[in-house]
Order: C-alpha cells, then sequence, then structure tokens
C-alpha cells in the first residue's frame, strides 16, 4: 500500500511542476526558484534529487526542456527549466492525459 501512495504522490507531483512551469509562460525558470514554488503550494519539502529525477521524466516525455547557463569568469552556474509547446498542451486538456502526470 505504501508504494502505491509514493507513486500516486510522485504523479502529483510531477504535475505540479508542469502547472508551475506552464504558469511561467514558456520562460526559464531558474531551478532555485522551482524548488521554492514547489515548497509553497506542497507545503513540505521535496528533496532536489526528487525534483531532479520528476524533471527528468518530464524532459524526456517532451514536456520540459532544461539548461545550465554559465557566467565564465563569475565561475556560476545556474540552471534553468522551461515548459514547452507540448506541456501547454497537456496542462490544456488538448492532448491525452500522461498516465505518470496527475494534473
Amino acid at each position: 500500500m505504501a508504494e502505491f501512495t509514493q507513486e500516486v504522490q510522485a504523479e502529483a507531483q510531477r504535475g505540479l511542476l508542469l502547472r508551475i512551469l506552464v504558469a511561467w509562460r514558456l520562460e526559464r525558470v531558474p531551478f532555485r526558484e522551482l524548488r521554492i514554488q514547489m515548497l509553497r503550494r506542497l507545503s513540505y519539502i521535496i528533496s532536489d534529487q526528487d525534483i531532479l529525477f520528476h524533471l527528468k521524466y518530464l524532459e524526456q516525455n517532451g514536456y520540459a526542456k532544461s539548461e545550465r547557463l554559465r557566467a565564465g569568469r563569475a565561475d556560476y552556474e545556474l540552471t534553468t527549466v522551461q515548459a514547452t509547446a507540448k506541456a501547454v498542451d497537456l496542462v490544456e486538456g488538448r492532448l491525452a492525459p500522461d498516465p505518470g502526470v496527475a494534473l
């Protein structure tokens, strides 16, 4: 039973990630901001590893894309994530539901 609960929770977390990305209107979202938005909306902490796992799932299914930006001499890296047009279609109901994403 606990395994089923974890699966449902993971699907809901992926759905929330997708809704957050789409709400940003296909703009790049800094990973840190994404983590903060997840905390605010879930009211509990989700680990960076779990967020990255969900983002990889969304990327492999064509719903998101990420990019690592680097400021040359400043030695600063920033990971950004953005939704794709396919993600907008899924969230707005123009695509068949994805069994791995609970919207």
